[in-house]
């Protein structure tokens, strides 16, 4: 799965920037079981009459596009796109904006999870600016306006990009991720629908689950702040410890599937807030084909430790929200939840290949995710995190 977030390879400034300005930027947001049947009428407000409906083959199979497509009520007027892959490439999102283009579509509808949206988020963009893609994603400052009017059904609980400024796409299958970052990406309405993530088996649920975790958690300790994003940061993590667990073992406890949505929507929100160094060793770490949240939930469970020992009473109230004393390891909490999951809590366990532990180590030192961490490890520090998840027990 893709992630909404900057680039990896994007180096931090040398010097801390100034904090910018708070800023809370939401999409209209629906929320209810059947909440789908407003598509029509939200699409319509927005001035759209012939949608391009971005989505997966995997969710043509489901039945979730027929039904998506049945809330529309106009076959006829409706285009799908369906060839967005499971770690979307550029390739994806330019094929996708050539077939808006030809096929006069006036705006963008996404059913998915991360990697969809993410993808229609960028399509939305070259709909009303010129394309490539390669101009925007990982360049930093790229001018641009506004988007097509895009619509998110999400049917993951996991990746927040339904509520998030941010976006992430590959140059190709072994680079990693490359970002951008904009008001403009934020989507014009959610619709969280929790009978459109009741099919998401229970790994995919697990690492979904443990993605917004990750989000909600370095959000909340980032040094940048966004009216009640603290709060929605801490929602987010009470919501997911008590019913993560529910959720895999259940696919079909539409009580916890819900509470799930808004977890993952409340780790969309704390993006905004700027993320930190277990998402470093993230996107660091992707460029072997594993799923994003798996890596991130690998890289809090690297780093928390470090983190707790310079931030210690932020992650302290993370300890609490998560239902922990606050002199327990967070760190630790989260490797036992990842293990209970089914989920490898270290890059041993993954199984990722490391050829080179210092060029790791450097990589992540220079990603765009320590600018607004509560502390910017040094390389060496990187170095012992990664040596210590890539040891062997």
């Amino acid at each position: 799965m893709s992630v909404a977030l900057e680039a990896a390879t994007r180096s931090a400034p040398t010097e801390s920037p100034l904090l910018p300005i708070p800023t809370l930027t939401l999409p209209r947001t629906l929320f209810a079981a059947g909440a789908i049947s407003a598509l029509r009428a939200e699409m319509a407000a927005l001035g759209v009459c012939r949608p391009l409906l971005v989505t997966d083959k995997g969710l043509v199979s489901t039945g979730l596009v027929a039904k998506a497509i049945a809330a529309w009520g106009d076959e006829a007027t409706i285009v799908v796109f369906d060839a967005v892959t499971e770690n979307p490439l550029f390739s994806d999102v330019d094929r996708g904006a050539s077939v808006y283009a030809t096929q006069a579509c006036d705006g963008v509808l996404a059913l998915g999870g991360g990697s969809v949206i993410d993808t229609a988020k960028f399509i939305a963009l070259l709909a009303s600016n010129p394309g490539p893609v390669s101009r925007y994603a990982g360049v930093p400052g790229a001018s641009h306006r506004s988007a097509a009017p895009l619509v998110v059904v999400p049917t993951t609980a996991g990746t927040g990009s339904e509520a998030s400024p941010s976006a992430g796409i590959h140059p190709d299958a072994t680079t990693a991720s490359a970002g951008m970052n904009s008001r403009h990406l934020v989507p014009a309405v959610a619709i969280l629908d929790p009978d459109f993530t009741g099919s998401l088996p229970p790994r995919l649920t697990a690492a979904t689950g443990i993605d917004a975790l990750s989000h909600c958690i370095e959000g909340f300790l980032s040094r940048k702040d966004q009216p009640l994003g603290e709060a929605i940061a801490l929602d987010g993590i009470r919501r997911i410890a008590g019913h993560l667990r529910r959720a895999v073992a259940d696919g079909g406890d539409k009580d916890a599937r819900a509470e799930m949505l808004l977890a993952a929507y409340a780790g969309g929100v704390s993006i905004g807030m700027g993320l930190g160094p277990a998402h470093a060793i993230a996107l660091t770490c992707s460029d072997q084909d594993f799923h994003h949240g798996v890596l991130s939930g690998i890289g809090l469970v690297a780093t928390l430790d470090a983190t707790a020992r310079r931030a210690p009473e932020r992650v302290a109230a993370v300890a609490v929200a998560f239902g922990l004393a606050p002199s327990e390891s967070l760190a630790q909490a989260v490797a036992v939840l990842m293990r209970e999951l089914g989920l490898p809590a270290t890059l041993a366990e993954l199984g990722y290949a490391a050829s080179d532990v210092q060029a790791l180590a450097d990589a992540a030192h220079r990603s765009y995710f320590n600018v607004f961490a509560p502390f910017h490890p040094s390389v060496a520090e990187y170095r012992e995190m990664f040596a210590a998840s890539l040891a062997r027990t």
